[in-house]
């Protein structure tokens, strides 16, 4: 009766409404578990439990992963040049989504060294919005020279600070049924070396991205997660198969990978 009786003085004091949102989290939490986990974002002990090293720095987060600085500091001075171009491209381009869409600082150098790093044949994207990470994917392929992109959206205006390119795949998937168009187009690819999750961030979305492309991750591969902080999805994929991601925190956002 204690609990009732400060039900409602509380409801009397504050309105209705606070009380039915405390009484149905409270509810959520007792009753549904796994639904609260799926729409709840991790916190910092999250990460840290699951016990990967944690970056604030590309440079690092790739040795991490496993490169050695003395490979990763020639790349600093080849992104210089990068910079360069897409910093000309979005002055002379009309962009269809806001730029906070797009990789910031930190995950577009690591978008880019890991794929001069790697030097993979086929690498998946989901989400493209203006293609920043795609311009980055794309100008490491170039210097590599060797692979495809193969970038998936729903929406047909993406990918405009690219345009037209050699070694770009761009996808615009089926808007009502953009899983099941994702699964097919992407068994046909055979195998994958890079995978960069950056689409439809909500957990059973990105379930169904890491549960479908890991089986045809290639050895030695490298499978990321652009943020990783918005759900437990990456988190807890990871965890269910003793995997331990590496972490870039940047400056907004959290990017998970690991070495297949």
């Amino acid at each position: 009766m204690g609990r009732v009786a400060t039900a409602r003085r509380w409801a009397r004091h504050s309105g209705i409404r606070p009380v039915a949102e405390v009484t149905g989290s409270w509810l959520a939490t007792r009753f549904a578990p796994g639904w609260v986990r799926r729409n709840t974002a991790p916190a910092l002990h999250d990460f840290v439990s699951c016990g990967g090293p944690l970056a604030s720095t590309a440079p690092v987060f790739l040795e991490r992963l496993g490169w050695p600085a003395a490979e990763i500091q020639p790349l600093l001075r080849e992104y210089e040049d990068v910079a360069l171009r897409i910093a000309e491209r979005y002055e002379a381009t009309e962009l269809a989504f806001p730029q906070r869409f797009g990789v910031e600082a930190e995950t577009g150098f690591f978008v880019y060294a890991a794929t001069r790093l790697l030097a993979p044949e086929v690498v998946v994207e989901t989400g493209i919005a203006d293609g920043r990470s795609s311009f980055f994917f794309l100008s490491a392929l170039e210097r590599n020279g060797k692979g495809t992109l193969h970038s998936f959206d729903i929406n047909p205006r993406a990918g405009r600070l690219v345009g037209d390119h050699d070694r770009w795949r761009r996808r615009i998937v089926d808007r009502a049924a953009p899983e099941a168009a994702f699964v097919a187009a992407l068994r046909g690819l055979g195998g994958v070396d890079f995978f960069f999750h950056d689409s439809d961030h909500r957990y059973l979305g990105q379930m169904l991205e890491y549960e479908n492309t890991w089986p045809l991750m290639r050895a030695d591969g490298l499978f990321a997660s652009d943020d990783a902080d918005v759900s437990r999805a990456f988190i807890d994929f990871c965890q269910a198969r003793g995997r331990r991601p590496c972490f870039l925190f940047d400056n907004r956002k959290i990017t998970g990978a690991l070495r297949t």
